[in-house]
């Protein structure tokens, strides 16, 4: 019998070993749950009830009122070049899940996804991901993300005994600096 520890905490840092133009996944999946943390309806109430990293299907739940959304990245791309071998493009997805009654639940989640095509055509905080510091009075940007597509939004029903839940999906494309 074999006991897996369920609740790692990695013990390392490479933060200051990592150069700034690698920095990429790290700084677009954190850009990416701070941005549906901060989506709110029309009472100014969060929309989400919670945002977590990754995602598993098997364990996705809905808590109380509200939808839950995981972000997590699923590839890197890169282009062709003979000197270089530097991320060109992430992909990332967003997958937000509602629970309750057919009808609500699937009416919720089209106007949830309204809403969040909306954000990424005209929000540019939810297209362009610049990062700024400050050290000794001095202010550095770095260009993460130049610009954010999404390239496919699906909707999926997935039956819960008698309750219903709808995944909508979203993949988005992020091309790099």
């Amino acid at each position: 019998m074999t006991n897996v520890e369920t609740d790692i905490t990695y013990e390392f840092t490479i933060t200051d070993k990592t150069q700034p133009s690698y920095k990429f996944a790290q700084a677009i999946i954190a850009w990416l749950k701070h941005n549906m943390e901060t989506l709110s309806d029309d009472h100014n109430q969060t929309i989400f009830s919670k945002v977590n990293y990754g995602y598993n299907e098997e364990t996705i739940k809905g808590f109380g009122k509200k939808p839950v959304c995981d972000v997590y990245i699923g590839e890197v791309g890169y282009d062709s070049d003979v000197y270089e071998n530097r991320p060109s493009t992430v992909t990332s997805y967003i997958i937000s899940y509602l629970k309750g009654n057919m009808n609500s639940a699937y009416g919720k989640a089209c106007e949830l996804a309204d809403y969040m095509v909306q954000e990424f055509n005209e929000n540019d905080n939810f297209r362009e991901l610049v990062l700024s510091e400050t050290v000794d009075k001095v202010t550095t940007t770095t260009g993460i993300v130049r610009n954010t597509f999404i390239r496919d939004v699906r909707f999926e029903i997935i039956p819960n005994g008698k309750a219903y839940g709808v995944l909508c999906a979203f993949e988005l494309e992020h091309q790099l600096y």
